[in-house]
């Protein structure tokens, strides 16, 4: 059943960021009722005034406070009656050897990219079986699939959340709600030790980037697709402007 975007209820987590506002404005324009979240209220304040839509809700939490969490899950439950989408797309990376990396890096790389969409997702189940046909993206990483020196933080936190998923894409395989990890590749934003800038002159010597715009796209289209698929990897090397 393709799903027809006008209308449904679509939670952002990370909605500030250079992926979450481009899907924030993509599913806005497409007639969405937006319901972003994210840790700074001044950020969400400018996201409210760009997208100038009354339906939407801006809501502030910090993933890494437990009783943020609790306040945000039950504001949503209290202002909706369904959700049709839940885009975990917050995250942190944290690229340090064992040696480097601080205890504390490593707690709050887990509390955000881990177990935040966790309590999201068990949460607001009653809300997603309420939807006719509802779809869960964690957004995950090649890094979820490759060990990789230098990155034992985030890819642990990248293999745990695509366990996840694809563990509750089996549990709920007969159901209407649909769970779907995206190992998505590099793209040209803020996230993690490189500057927008450093990976834009990167992108200029030849490595390949996605553009967020290109990935907001890509996203709408898997949403509205008919075939839900567990798992869809999607790296620069396949990148095409259309």
């Amino acid at each position: 059943m393709c799903m027809e975007i006008l209308n449904k209820v679509v939670l952002i987590t990370g909605a500030t960021g250079g992926i979450g506002y481009e899907l924030c404005k993509a599913f806005n324009e497409k007639g969405a009722k937006i319901i972003a979240v994210a840790r700074t209220q001044e950020k969400l304040d400018k996201i409210a005034g760009e997208l100038n839509n009354p339906q939407n809700i801006y809501l502030q939490c910090d993933f890494t406070k437990n009783e943020d969490l609790v306040n945000v899950t039950d504001k949503i439950a209290s202002s909706v009656d369904k959700i049709d989408v839940l885009i975990n797309a917050a995250g942190v990376g944290v690229y340090k050897s064992l040696e480097e990396v601080e205890i504390a890096e490593w707690e709050e790389s887990m509390a955000i990219n881990v177990n935040a969409p966790f309590f999201l997702m068990k949460k607001l189940l009653p809300l997603l079986k309420k939807s006719e046909k509802s779809v869960v993206i964690n957004i995950g990483s090649g890094m979820g699939k490759i060990p990789t020196a230098c990155r034992s933080v985030y890819c642990s936190t990248k293999y745990a959340l695509r366990g996840l998923t694809l563990s509750l894409a089996s549990e709920f395989n007969n159901s209407n709600v649909h769970f779907m990890h995206i190992a998505l590749g590099s793209t040209l934003t803020e996230f993690g030790p490189m500057s927008l800038e450093e990976k834009k002159a990167e992108n200029l010597d030849g490595k390949s980037y996605f553009t967020p715009e290109w990935v907001a796209k890509k996203f709408i289209h898997i949403v509205e697709n008919d075939e839900i698929q567990e798992e869809i990897e999607i790296y620069p090397t396949d990148y095409k402007d259309n």
